[in-house]
């Protein structure tokens, strides 16, 4: 199953993060296993907010061949040249959570235009690969104006779109990008519960059905344990946190975040998978 998660402004309404919370929660929560990875080249990526800033996260090796690269860079050029083979991905992946959440880390050894021309390129068989070790691949996908972006927008059975209380995020996302909707979970990111602004309001103004709906609100203690790499320590420890807890409020949209969209996604499988037999 492929979720792509994706914004219009992606910064501002926290794609990464929710990203990163969601993949944490599902797992701890459902037995499936799930490989995480993003369609852009940044020092700002998921492996920091998984496990830090240690070495692990920056994949630079002695002696590394520049033109293949390492981590997700050196896994997409080798299918971009046709060097594939059953068994590749393991050696590319980093395990978050033992046998159930993984990340595929970078390098920034190459261009980013060039590993966004490769990636859109060969992004279908990649996904392959991935779908035959995992049961899920969340992408944190980029902006709209990327190669990348376009492909896995297509490619993707899920696309949660993480939207905010801003009226001109709102009107451009509707106004532009109407056509994901059909496939779409939409996540109001920085959720002010006393806004005017609230989230039935927001379902009414672009008739959106109740159940593609959900909100995160922000959360200090969360967003310091994303910039400091101990959002699964973290998550672990206010999962079951009391309604007393500073965090309640915060994990339980996060585990309805990730109950609606695991919802989604086996309902998705078991449709496939009905139009396959009756094919």
């Amino acid at each position: 199953m492929k979720i792509a998660f994706w914004s219009n402004s992606p910064e501002e309404c926290r794609v990464s993060p929710n990203l990163a919370a969601i993949s944490v929660a599902s797992v701890i929560r459902y037995p499936y296993s799930i490989i995480t990875m993003e369609n852009r080249l940044s020092s700002k990526n998921l492996g920091k907010a998984f496990y830090g800033n240690s070495r692990e996260c920056i994949l630079y090796e002695a002696g590394a061949n520049y033109y293949d690269g390492k981590g997700l860079e050196g896994l997409v050029r080798k299918i971009y040249r046709g060097d594939m083979n059953n068994d590749m991905l393991k050696t590319y992946l980093k395990e978050i959570i033992s046998e159930h959440l993984y990340y595929i880390p970078q390098s920034g050894v190459i261009h980013n235009e060039i590993f966004d021309y490769e990636l859109s390129y060969c992004i279908q068989p990649l996904l392959e690969i991935i779908e035959e070790y995992a049961d899920i691949c969340l992408i944190d996908t980029v902006g709209c104006q990327l190669l990348s972006t376009k492909a896995i927008l297509e490619e993707a059975d899920l696309i949660v779109v993480n939207l905010c209380q801003k009226q001109s995020i709102l009107e451009n996302f509707f106004l532009n990008y109407s056509s994901v909707i059909p496939k779409a979970i939409i996540i109001i990111s920085n959720y002010e519960f006393n806004s005017r602004l609230n989230y039935r309001k927001i379902a009414k103004m672009y008739e959106l059905p109740p159940e593609d709906l959900t909100v995160i609100p922000d959360n200090v203690s969360y967003d310091n344990a994303y910039k400091n790499g101990v959002i699964v320590e973290f998550l672990s420890r206010n999962y079951s946190c009391s309604r007393e807890s500073d965090n309640y409020l915060f994990m339980q949209a996060v585990k309805k975040a990730a109950y609606m969209i695991i919802k989604k996604a086996v309902h998705l499988c078991r449709s496939r998978e009905r139009a396959s037999c009756l094919s």
